[in-house]
């Protein structure tokens, strides 16, 4: 089974993204005192010349993000009333970029074999992560997309509010035993969150972590999750 920590190539391409775009505030100097790396190889990181691997990779993703401040600039998003704007932040290429990093480092020796994103504005952080780790990402949609029937199931919730029930496409072709790394812009709804956990059980998927933007201790408490399952969020809402 493999490990999301041993996917060098997937963490050389975060590490030098997250470099690039330190870059655009640091020069060559400024990033060689904060990562304790040459000038020279940082140039060659950044032209493409080579790239970091193994434990060169990994030092460099921890020593960038122990210089970037990640909830303050995601507080940077919040509005006069308070709310966070998370379009603006899961639409922006270099705070993709930044959150990308922090679940790689968060969930590094992991057993994850693909990922999920648990609403819209978490497709481009996890197609993102799929794309650098070689792993499949399946997701969840408030409406049916034009796929084959063995392509997702659907999730319906009875809500006293509604006349009907709230429906949940979930998309998810499963080949074999899978260990997910759910991803999110904030806390999904317990109920929703538990329902999906048990549909998943049922088809022998375990989920191993969940990581969302925002969210809080109180509302991660809530989700049915197995003991050992990883839950990580960056801003406290």
């Amino acid at each position: 089974m493999k490990n999301l920590l041993q996917s060098n190539d997937g963490i050389s391409s975060i590490a030098v993204d997250l470099l690039k775009v330190l870059k655009t505030k640091y020069n060559y100097r400024k990033l060689s005192s904060l990562t304790g790396i040459p000038v020279s190889t940082l140039t060659r990181y950044l032209t493409g010349r080579t790239t970091p691997k193994g434990m060169k990779a990994r030092r460099l993703l921890r020593n960038l993000l122990l210089n970037i401040n990640t909830s303050s600039l995601i507080s940077q998003f919040i509005k006069d009333d308070g709310v966070v704007d998370l379009p603006k932040i899961m639409f922006n290429p270099n705070m993709i970029k930044i959150l990308g990093a922090h679940v790689i480092n968060e969930f590094a020796g992991m057993k994850i074999t693909s990922l999920m994103s648990l609403d819209l504005l978490s497709i481009p952080l996890t197609s993102y992560l799929s794309t650098t780790t070689s792993r499949p990402f399946y997701m969840v949609c408030r409406e049916p997309l034009p796929l084959n029937d063995g392509d997702f199931f659907t999730i319906f919730l009875n809500n006293s509010k509604n006349l009907w029930p709230s429906s949940y496409w979930v998309y998810f072709n499963k080949a074999k035993k899978e260990e997910i790394l759910m991803i999110s812009s904030k806390v999904p709804d317990e109920d929703f969150f538990n329902k999906l956990v048990l549909k998943l059980e049922e088809r022998s998927v375990e989920v191993t972590g969940i990581f969302s933007v925002v969210g809080n201790e109180e509302e991660l408490s809530k989700l049915s999750l197995k003991p050992g399952c990883k839950k990580y969020f960056v801003l406290l809402e």
